[in-house]
């Protein structure tokens, strides 16, 4: 009787759990709460998969209150988190002035970042039925740090392919275009957009592959395709509408600049650095300067064309 007691109690723990796994960039990610109703963002719900062990484990908690970190700190975003290292762990603290000095939510992380608790304040969040649990930057952080670990890049860019099997990523900074670039594309027949504005690149089998992400800018594009990268395009605003080839070392180079990056993690940075190298080496990389309107489009579709 006993033991039917103690079964029947472990499998309503088990039902009271909210579990939700994710795929972003070929990464999987298992998010794991009692006791929290858990609310999942929109542009999270096309990546979501169905439940199983993932390459990433977060336990999402609620505490009573959290301190400020007394560990050493290794990184001000000058926004809403701070990095911390604490022995084995990483520890990023969020932080408002809304709600004062103190954290109303915590990442605690493995060095490997595959093994995760968020902590959140509960007094902070007033509606308990609604979490917002994968709230953006967290979501973000965790998977570009996984990433830098000689796995991929994330990259400030737009994705597009279309029907004809021609894939291409523009690459560029703030202000640069992507959101353009991914508006005047959006009337050509047969063509797919996966972002426009983060892209994160893998590869597999000898190829990379750009990945859309949850990450979207003014354009609203989030897609969870994939494709293969035939070119690489660095976007620039210019008098007329240019593609210049670009030397490997410069295309590294430029990638780099316009890449989300771990700048505590000198290991993560030498991996990101190996991983753009060989990048460029495989994938064609060309300086695009183009005009915001629909001859843009007509130029990489010329550039395009078999010769």
């Amino acid at each position: 009787m006993m033991i039917s007691e103690q079964t029947q109690t472990e499998n309503q723990s088990q039902a009271a759990k909210w579990r939700c796994c994710l795929q972003i960039g070929d990464l999987t990610l298992g998010f794991t709460a009692a006791e929290m109703n858990v609310h999942l963002d929109p542009d999270h719900q096309s990546f979501a998969i169905p439940a199983q062990n993932c390459e990433i484990e977060i336990d999402l908690e609620w505490v009573d209150s959290l301190l400020p970190a007394d560990s050493k700190k290794l990184f001000d975003s000058g926004a809403v988190w701070t990095l911390y290292e604490d022995g084995e762990h990483y520890v990023f603290d969020f932080t408002t002035r809304v709600l004062g000095p103190r954290p109303y939510k915590r990442l605690l992380i493995d060095r490997d970042f595959t093994r995760a608790r968020v902590l959140f304040v509960r007094d902070c969040f007033p509606d308990k039925a609604n979490v917002r649990a994968l709230e953006y930057p967290l979501d973000e952080l965790i998977v570009t740090n996984r990433l830098a670990r000689g796995r991929g890049v994330e990259v400030h860019g737009c994705g597009i392919t279309d029907d004809a099997c021609s894939s291409s990523l523009f690459v560029g900074h703030s202000g640069a275009g992507k959101s353009t670039t991914t508006r005047l594309w959006q009337s050509v027949p047969g063509v797919r957009i996966l972002s426009d504005d983060r892209i994160i690149v893998r590869k597999r089998d000898d190829r990379f592959f750009m990945h859309g992400t949850p990450w979207h800018g003014d354009a609203g594009f989030a897609s969870p395709r994939e494709a293969p990268i035939n070119q690489i395009f660095i976007l620039e605003h210019g008098e007329r509408n240019d593609v210049v080839a670009m030397p490997q070392a410069a295309a590294a180079a430029e990638l780099f600049a316009r890449c989300f990056l771990p700048f505590h993690d000198p290991q993560a940075l030498t991996a990101t650095l190996a991983y753009l190298d060989d990048l460029t080496r495989t994938v064609a990389c060309y300086k695009f300067q183009f005009l915001p309107n629909h001859s843009a489009v007509e130029k990489i579709l010329e550039f395009q064309r078999p010769r």
